[in-house]
């Protein structure tokens, strides 16, 4: 049985008034989660009969699948290596999710894709790959707290602050400029204004101004009016 046929929670005692001394995974788990549901939701709403409707699902699944697929390769270059000397039995278990999950949802993309040039019952291909996303968003979900309640304390009691900020600045290094974009484009607008700040002055603070000017840009396109404002002053730009 993997982790994702029987979720995690956080275990007993943990103190909820604390935060890990730095998360890996919060920010850009919020993104995928935000994803997660507007293609699932995107997938019920799609127009049965209409071609061009079918087919911008299938891109959209598509897209999701590569997102989820280069999330779990840049942390399983970054982190496994550490959770192998730490804590191989959560080595073993995040890898064999990330394979499980990955083949699950390259078969719904293949499913979907299907739908686009089938000749008939478009309905019911529809309402079946909704049914499917909602099914994997639920086992993604698992292994997200998987990572985030059991995986994320563990490293932070065996490495600490200034080596999780090491991993991180090596996954983010590690990220295409195009890709990185993309990312942010989503985790931007899932995060409260306080994980916006807190990630923009890390920025401002270790990366070349053109850098930090270029996420402040991407911000100002992503975000709201209002939440724009309010990080803008905050940050104090």
């Amino acid at each position: 049985m993997t982790t994702i046929d029987r979720p995690h929670t956080a275990p007993d005692g943990i103190d909820r008034s604390q935060l890990v001394s730095f998360d890996l995974y919060r920010d850009i788990h919020k993104g995928i989660r935000t994803e997660l549901f507007a293609t699932t939701v995107e997938a019920g709403r799609t127009d049965p009969a209409d071609p061009a409707a079918r087919a911008a699902l299938a891109d959209r699944v598509a897209g999701l699948a590569a997102l989820l697929v280069s999330h779990a390769h840049h942390e399983d270059a970054a982190i496994d290596p550490v959770l192998e000397v730490h804590r191989p039995d959560l080595a073993e278990a995040v890898t064999t999710d990330h394979a499980v999950l990955d083949a699950r949802l390259a078969a719904i993309v293949d499913r979907t894709r299907s739908a686009v040039d089938a000749p008939d019952d478009h309905r019911a291909q529809l309402h079946w790959a909704h049914l499917d996303l909602a099914s994997f968003t639920s086992a993604y979900l698992a292994h997200q707290d998987l990572e985030e309640r059991v995986v994320m304390p563990a490293l932070d009691q065996a490495i600490g602050f200034e080596a999780l900020l090491g991993l991180h600045q090596s996954i983010i290094g590690a990220i295409p400029p195009d890709e990185l974009a993309e990312s942010l484009a989503l985790m931007l607008p899932a995060m409260n204004v306080e994980d916006r700040v807190e990630m923009l002055a890390g920025m401002r603070a270790s990366a070349p101004p053109e850098v930090f000017a270029g996420v402040l840009g991407l911000a100002a396109s992503v975000l709201a009016g209002p939440d724009h404002e309010v990080l803008v002053r905050r940050l104090e730009v």
